[in-house]
């Protein structure tokens, strides 16, 4: 049987801020910009108490906690503390995928009893990096990470098979993977509020409700996820998106929160060791329509550059209720070079 191990450092933007300045300890750190035109990265369990949540605008979260202390990201340093974090894992297991910064899947099924690893990880991140992590111990990923979230924050929570059906039981159908916002509005509408709602579903009657996702989601339903962990992946896009608290209309208050998606989408590929050629900027206006362009980088532009080409490219008087930045058509490293010398070649030449 696979023993699956979910890691997620608690509000770790925040606490990485909590940790490099001691006098914000307990206090309501929210990281994304003291801008009242940004929005909230994530923020210390202090401020959710506040209602204060990751995608929500700095105006709003500053109404919710007018006392919050309102930090720009810094995510150098957040790249720093997550090498730490998975030089951790690579002493447990080759097997661990990544899931941004702050999250990371481990297959310990090599281990006999995987539990004494588990805590013995959980004991060094904290003491070797100084952040507190949620962790889920469990037979696959779905319910491992089911499991990192039960009682966050620094958690350590173990899903037996036998415990599975009874833990699911009672849980609100959004907890499981593949449910998002929409859908679990969809499916409160159908009557559906936990997961034990949904297992009066018949497999045929998910797929017909939700197509191929009802096909996956019958299963985690019932505690049967059989995905593998995916230790190196070259990525074919990567790409970060916010849905927003209220309608915005102007370029001027959209613009930036597409460059703080900017900033954490090249943060994400950054340790992947590929170079993307191509941007696209999303939009979903306020009756759902959903628009995109593109760029594709010459040599010598800059995302900036190219992000600002985008955003004047849009229509915003219709209301957008999500913004979405993101990078495809990846080049390795060796390729971006080649492609630089031959174009400076060329020019020479000319």
């Amino acid at each position: 049987m696979k023993k699956i191990l979910h890691v997620d450092i608690d509000a770790f933007y925040a606490s990485v801020e909590q940790l490099d300045r001691p006098e914000y300890r307990g206090k309501p750190v929210i990281v994304g910009g003291s801008s009242n035109r940004g929005v909230v990265s994530t923020c210390s369990y202090e401020a959710r108490k506040f209602g204060v949540r990751s995608a929500m605008p700095v105006a709003l979260a500053k109404k919710k906690c007018p006392h919050g202390i309102f930090l720009p990201p810094r995510f150098d340093r957040y790249v720093e503390k997550s090498k730490e974090i998975r030089r951790v894992f690579s002493a447990y297991t080759e097997r661990y995928q990544t899931v941004g910064l702050d999250e990371a899947y481990l297959d310990m099924s090599h281990y006999e009893n995987a539990m004494p690893a588990a805590r013995e990880i959980k004991r060094r991140i904290r003491r070797e990096t100084g952040l507190t992590c949620s962790v889920g111990l469990s037979y696959n990923m779905s319910l491992a990470k089911i499991a990192s979230d039960l009682k966050k924050p620094d958690a350590f929570v173990v899903i037996r098979p036998e415990q599975a059906l009874e833990v699911l039981r009672e849980l609100p159908i959004g907890t499981l993977h593949g449910v998002g916002k929409k859908t679990q509005e969809f499916l409160v509408k159908k009557d559906i509020h936990t997961i034990e709602d949904f297992w009066r579903l018949s497999l045929d009657e998910a797929v017909q409700m939700l197509g191929k996702m009802g096909h996956a989601l019958y299963f985690r339903a019932r505690g049967e996820d059989d995905r593998e962990i995916v230790t190196e992946r070259a990525p074919k896009s990567s790409s970060r998106e916010t849905t927003l608290s209220f309608d915005l209309y102007t370029r001027e208050t959209i613009a930036p929160i597409a460059y703080s998606l900017l900033q954490e989408v090249q943060q994400d590929i950054r340790d992947e060791g590929v170079i993307p050629q191509t941007i696209t900027l999303k939009i979903k206006y306020a009756d759902f329509t959903i628009r995109s362009k593109q760029r594709k980088r010459e040599y010598g532009a800059t995302w900036d550059e190219l992000l600002e080409d985008l955003l004047d490219a849009f229509d915003y008087s219709p209301g957008v209720r999500l913004v979405g930045v993101g990078f495809s058509n990846f080049a390795s490293p060796d390729e971006e070079r080649y492609e630089q010398l031959s174009l400076f070649s060329w020019n020479s030449f000319r």
